[in-house]
């Protein structure tokens, strides 16, 4: 199924957008993922210890690591338009491959040709 030059470029124009939000909130995407990761540290710690200053200090780093995430609330939509991005560019290469032409040889049992089938959706993939 071909697609009109508008819807197209549309698409491209939707891609480059998603792209400038995801390169937008890089920065919180990292900052979440340091601040998770902080967190998890310091509550693995804070279970395995049992002193209680550790506890205490360990207690206030996870407190500090979920508020260092929680601050970098934003990059959940960075991680959408990557989401999105993905999945548009995965429906794009899937269009360009036609279906009735890939499937036109059935086989009569089809796990015992899987090896050629294989290779017949790699052929026609690219």
């Amino acid at each position: 199924m071909k697609q009109s030059k508008g819807k197209q470029v549309l698409m491209a124009l939707a891609g480059l957008a998603l792209l400038a939000v995801v390169i937008g909130t890089l920065p919180h995407m990292i900052g979440l993922g340091l601040g998770a990761l902080l967190a998890f540290y310091a509550i693995s710690k804070f279970i395995q210890t049992s002193n209680v200053f550790a506890k205490i200090g360990f207690g206030l780093l996870a407190a500090i690591g979920i508020g260092f995430a929680l601050s970098n609330i934003w990059a959940v939509l960075g991680i959408a338009a990557a989401l999105a991005l993905y999945i548009g560019y995965m429906r794009m290469k899937m269009q360009r491959v036609d279906l009735n032409q890939l499937f036109a040889r059935r086989r009569k049992t089809s796990s015992a040709h899987f090896e050629a089938d294989w290779k017949d959706l790699d052929k026609n993939r690219y």
